[in-house]
């Protein structure tokens, strides 16, 4: 073996074995000679996701006759997003090639199709690629194509089907070589089981990625991997590991320059910013990161975005460019459409909004990623409401509710306006600043903020007396002083403001804080007459775990519970006397969830359900009657 013959060799096992860097240092210096060595160049630099150096040497192999870097060199312009001009590459060089990569070319083509919203003819050439692999017995490369169309099932919606195939290409792909083809197929596994709520399973998954990370230099892999860590924190709620692993990602896609990457971390990162209220920020980091701002998944996020400000009309234009656009993925069309529906309510057309959320209920139904879109059913609170109060809709969002194991609806998500502070207290006593949990160790704590946001101006002995007029002096004042402390410490030295005589301040939360108060908005939508949205915010009595004897909490817990039945009692009284018994029977549930004690609204609930219930239910109310008359 002469000695170029034995470099190659030795290189090449390099590139098999995933160590991309050596081989990209190894070809350097002394530069590459032959047509192979500018592949091997050329393909490392790639699959390491240094796309703009690998253009040069796959350029060069081709010109040099290399019929591998021509088909790599395809794949190369579809990993940046140029697929018109991967499609036509490929039509070009298809018909001369023959064998495997024949193959290669027509999975790399059908992919660019895919990508670029000919979703079937995309899905149709990968398919004839695996069959055509299938029919060679390369069970290495017959696993590679399984988890290409895999991942276009999972766009599809088809997760059943999806995760089968990355079983599949998991079993043919060996554990001791092709680290990135393995990889990638546990990344896609990693996906679906985030995606259909096996949080556990993909936490195993993806450390068994990270562990075969260990043995390549691949950045596309790696950032690969941090996309389903980023949609798994999302979805369990970690907010702070959330933007990390998005920062981390931005960071790795910004040097990749990856299309397929860079477009998903600008939707996602503009989505986060978002719902922390940071506007500016979110449409900088979409506009800034999206290679294509006309990518059908970057307007779909820009309707969201606007949404969020209020901005209904504009809105709704981007959401429905969105779903007219070819190549918008299973998921994004239901996202589009559930926000779609909450613009379209905000502009008064009623009846075009529940028509919209309608098909955004039929997809949810038969769902098996469901669990990507409990965030937005979270945050669109007054939808799920006015669909909870629709006798059509209800059963249906009764359901997919139950899947997605929501204890109640109404951990409503921050507004569009731009807050700092969230405080919530009905039904519970959480806190947020800026999107993120904070712990409060006093009850006490949640108590003063709320009462501070209804009643500025007030001196200590004035909130002493009202709040715990049963304290002596003395033990209130210590009280109070620990409470001052906790919320400048937990959240910051400007939260509280001191006004007047030092020795006789008043006390009211800082100019510069925008605290938004559930008790504020449950009011505000009672009289406006917004039911649905008053029933979203009411999760329960105002602080109802609150230990310590208060008054003033007495007075405004009872006084919510009230104004919230007068309006429920009324509404019922109204579908009773027009004929709507349906729609009657819905309100008494949800009056008996604020005052399940209600006699007359259990009996009045037993007569209704007699002509509009199930035996099952009749039976249920019934009992339900007799348990409280005993």
């Amino acid at each position: 073996m002469t000695l170029d013959v034995e470099r190659l060799a030795e290189i090449q096992a390099h590139f098999d074995a995933g160590r991309y860097d050596t081989v990209i240092a190894r070809l350097t210096a002394p530069p590459p000679v032959t047509r192979e060595e500018w592949r091997l160049l050329g393909m490392a630099s790639m699959v390491s996701g240094r796309f703009s150096e690998a253009e040069l040497p796959l350029m060069r192999a081709s010109e040099l006759g290399d019929a591998e870097a021509r088909v790599e060199f395809g794949n190369l312009l579809r990993l940046q997003g140029r697929f018109s001009e991967a499609i036509r590459h490929f039509e070009a060089i298809t018909p001369e090639l023959t064998g495997e990569l024949a193959l290669r070319a027509l999975r790399w083509w059908g992919t660019a199709d895919f990508q670029a919203g000919r979703m079937a003819e995309g899905l149709e050439r990968c398919e004839r690629a695996w069959r055509g692999y299938m029919a060679l017995g390369d069970d290495e490369r017959i696993g590679r194509v399984t988890q290409t169309v895999a991942q276009m099932f999972v766009q599809m919606g088809d997760m059943p089907r999806a995760r089968h195939l990355y079983g599949e290409a998991l079993r043919l792909l060996p554990t001791d070589s092709t680290p990135v083809a393995r990889l990638s197929a546990l990344t896609g596994l990693a996906n679906i089981q985030v995606l259909t709520g096996d949080f556990a399973g993909a936490r195993a998954t993806l450390a068994q990625g990270w562990q075969i990370l260990e043995h390549t230099h691949a950045l596309t892999p790696r950032a690969f991997l941090l996309t389903v860590e980023a949609e798994l924190h999302h979805l369990t709620g970690d907010q702070a590991l959330h933007l990390r692993t998005l920062q981390e990602l931005r960071a790795l896609v910004e040097t990749t320059q990856d299309f397929e990457l860079l477009t998903w971390t600008a939707t996602r990162l503009a989505d986060l910013y978002s719902r922390q209220g940071e506007h500016g920020r979110a449409l900088e980091a979409l506009l800034d990161l999206a290679p294509d701002a006309a990518h059908p998944a970057v307007t779909m996020t820009r309707g969201v975005l606007l949404r969020r400000r209020q901005h209904h009309a504009q809105a709704a234009d981007y959401l429905n460019r969105a779903l007219e656009a070819p190549g918008l993925g299973e998921g994004q069309r239901v996202r589009a459409l559930l926000h779609l529906a909450e613009a379209q309510a905000a502009q008064g057309d009623e009846s075009g909004s529940l028509s919209t959320f309608r098909a955004a209920l039929t997809a949810l139904i038969s769902a098996r990623d469901r669990m990507l879109y409990r965030p937005d059913l979270q945050e669109l609170t007054n939808l799920v409401q006015r669909a909870l109060l629709d006798p059509d809709l209800a059963p249906d969002i009764q359901l997919v509710l139950e899947k997605l194991a929501f204890p109640r609806i109404g951990d409503r998500a921050p507004t569009a306006a731009p807050l700092h502070l969230r405080v919530a207290t009905l039904g519970r006593a959480e806190v947020e600043r800026g999107g993120e949990r904070v712990s409060l160790s006093l009850e006490g704590s949640v108590l003063t903020l709320a009462y501070l946001a209804l009643n500025p101006g007030r001196t200590r002995r004035e909130l002493e007396a009202t709040i715990y007029p049963d304290r002596d002096p003395k033990t209130a004042g210590d009280y109070f002083r620990a409470v001052f402390r906790e919320l400048r410490v937990r959240l910051g030295p400007e939260v509280l403001h001191m006004e007047g005589s030092p020795k006789q301040p008043r006390y009211q939360l800082g100019p510069e804080v925008h605290v938004q108060l559930d008790v504020t908005e449950l009011r505000e939508a009672l009289e406006s007459g917004d039911l649905p949205r008053a029933l979203a915010l009411y999760r329960g009595p105002f602080l109802p775990g609150l230990r310590m004897e208060s008054e003033w909490a007495d007075e405004l817990r009872e006084e919510l519970r009230v104004l919230l039945t007068l309006e429920l009692r009324s509404r019922l009284n109204r579908a009773r006397e027009e004929g709507d018994l349906r729609r009657a029977l819905l309100y008494a549930n949800e009056f008996l969830r604020v005052d399940p004690y209600d006699v007359g609204v259990l009996e009045t609930r037993v007569e209704i359900a007699r002509q509009v219930a199930t035996p099952q239910e009749l039976a249920r109310y019934v009992v339900e009657l007799h348990r409280m008359r005993v």
